[in-house]
């Protein structure tokens, strides 16, 4: 879920008026400071807090797209690997009988050569085992590569819609923010919330302008 707080770091915590407004002097009367709480604005402000619902709805509708994707790209990978055993069980089979066929048109007509037999045929099974093998191994790194792939893809999708909520909720401070140190006369305006005291003592506190700007 997107916390205000933890965007409000970066959002209005030193907020220069009298700089962008143009207003000379600042340096020979005391600065007019401001401060907001980020705290109430995350749990009262109606407009954060829709934006952080939806945001919450929609990183959950893409996790749940991610997560069927995912099942179906598994299903199509146990799928090939399925078909990947029963094409080297085929092949096999068919290398076996190949071999049958080939014994029952000679026979052996001494222990000698049927040894010799035996050893083409030992040989001939360690071929096909290490070409199945060398066939699944490379079926396996492809899945991973895939696996991987996606799990990438997916953090990128998921990092994007995270950060698309974030720049709407930052917008959206900044703007009340600024409407409201311009109406006031502020030069500064800072974050004093629980976790981070900037102002310890005086100030203009504009939580409850904040508040009814973005209600």
């Amino acid at each position: 879920m997107i916390k205000l707080n933890t965007l409000a770091r970066g959002v209005g915590m030193v907020l220069l008026v009298a700089a962008s407004a143009g207003i000379s002097g600042c340096s020979e009367k005391n600065a007019v400071v401001g401060y907001y709480n980020v705290d109430r604005l995350e749990s009262e402000a109606v407009q954060i807090k829709a934006l952080e619902n939806e945001a919450t709805v929609k990183l959950k509708e893409k996790q749940a797209e991610i997560e069927t994707k995912m099942q179906e790209k598994q299903t199509a990978l146990e799928q090939k690997f399925k078909d990947k055993q029963d094409e080297i069980a085929a092949k096999f089979q068919a290398r076996e009988d190949e071999f049958n066929q080939k014994v029952q048109a000679n026979p052996p007509t001494s222990q000698e050569e049927a040894d010799r037999l035996q050893a083409e045929a030992n040989e001939l099974g360690q071929t096909l085992q290490q070409e199945a093998d060398a066939d699944m191994q490379k079926l396996q790194e492809e899945a991973a590569a895939e696996a991987q792939q996606i799990r990438q893809e997916a953090a990128i999708q998921m990092q994007g819609l995270q950060a698309q909520y974030q720049m709407r909720i930052r917008q959206k401070l900044d703007n009340a923010v600024d409407e409201v140190a311009r109406a006031k006369k502020l030069d500064v305006v800072l974050d004093n919330s629980i976790m981070q005291k900037s102002v310890i003592y005086g100030g203009v506190d504009i939580t409850d302008d904040l508040l009814e700007k973005l209600k």
